[in-house]
């Protein structure tokens, strides 16, 4: 089912098409404001619906980036982008003033990580890959207070390419099993003690999820069993069930939770690999059903997302694949 109703008009989408070619043309300077939107294009953008615009891109290659949404102290949205590329630096992204900054270098290597969590103001990182055949079970934590990086408590086994989320101050993490058992943890930052959960009934590695009442949603990843299949785990009973499966198989698609939806972005069909998809599927646990909505400007994979507020109201933002930055207004 196509929701079509709030596309914005012919003469709308063209401002702000016009304003996301020069935003992108920013690109090259990472440190330097953009300066203000011509008037036109601010009425336009304060009005339109269900479109995606062109955000300035990373200073830095984030490929399936760990990424977090934490705001400042003037309650700006920044979004945190953790990838071990060739720098392996922190990159923030300020959604007001669309610009990029560098901090900390990483810890440790975190291509295809589990994602990330925030818990008490500060990033929950776990698990990655070190190289094509290492993998390790690190828990690291960022305090964009401090720029500095600490340690926790190991994982208790290395883990990579998983799915994290955060319910009650507690750290879920249902982690990627190419090499190995499939596991689900949760993490409780009071004791620095991790305990083993009971497993989804199929794997998911480089899928997708979110939190949404307090339940976990995850969906997609590579094709061991069907990686169309939305299980939820609740913690209340310790349990996972089946819901509405999505419409394809994708895997290193990005997705967050907006609105009380699981938004599932972009990612590469499971049945045919080379296909690298635009799509922008919407699932809603009020009715259990999907919809689509407005695609992005390109096809794109291995990116991430995460959910920012822009003059209260919130947006989604999405980084990563081939310097990819999108941001979607609902």
């Amino acid at each position: 089912m196509n929701d079509v109703g709030h596309r914005p008009s012919v003469r709308a989408g063209g401002v702000i098409a016009a304003l996301a070619l020069a935003l992108a043309a920013c690109g090259e300077d990472a440190t330097q404001p953009t300066g203000p939107a011509e008037p036109q294009a601010v009425t336009a953008l304060a009005t339109a619906s269900n479109i995606w615009i062109t955000r300035r891109a990373p200073p830095l290659p984030a490929v399936r980036p760990a990424i977090a949404m934490v705001p400042n102290a003037a309650g700006q949205s920044l979004v945190y982008v953790m990838s071990g590329n060739q720098d392996s630096r922190v990159q923030v992204y300020n959604v007001a003033s669309n610009t990029w900054t560098l901090r900390a270098y990483l810890p440790v290597r975190m291509n295809s990580s589990n994602g990330a969590g925030v818990i008490g103001g500060k990033i929950y990182v776990s698990g990655g890959r070190i190289s094509s055949i290492r993998t390790h079970a690190q828990l690291n934590v960022y305090d964009p207070a401090t720029n500095k990086w600490t340690r926790k408590h190991d994982m208790p086994a290395p883990t990579w390419g998983g799915v994290t989320g955060v319910i009650n101050d507690r750290l879920y993490v249902l982690a990627g099993c190419t090499d190995g058992p499939c596991y689900f943890f949760r993490y409780d930052p009071a004791t620095d003690h991790w305990t083993t959960l009971p497993n989804s009934f199929q794997q998911h590695e480089l899928g997708v999820g979110g939190v949404i009442g307090g339940k976990f949603y995850v969906v997609g990843g590579r094709p061991f069993v069907d990686p169309r299949i939305l299980e939820v785990y609740d913690p209340a009973t310790n349990a996972w069930t089946k819901k509405a499966p999505l419409a394809m198989g994708l895997e290193g698609a990005a997705g967050a939770v907006l609105q009380n939806r699981l938004f599932v972005v972009g990612g590469r069909e499971t049945e045919s690999p080379d296909t690298v998809v635009a799509t922008t599927h919407v699932y809603d646990p009020a009715t259990n059903r999907w919809i689509t909505k407005a695609p992005l400007p390109a096809p794109a994979s291995a990116i991430s997302a995460t959910k920012v507020l822009v003059n209260g109201q919130p947006r989604l933002e999405v980084v990563g694949g081939s310097a990819s930055h999108w941001e979607y207004i609902p």
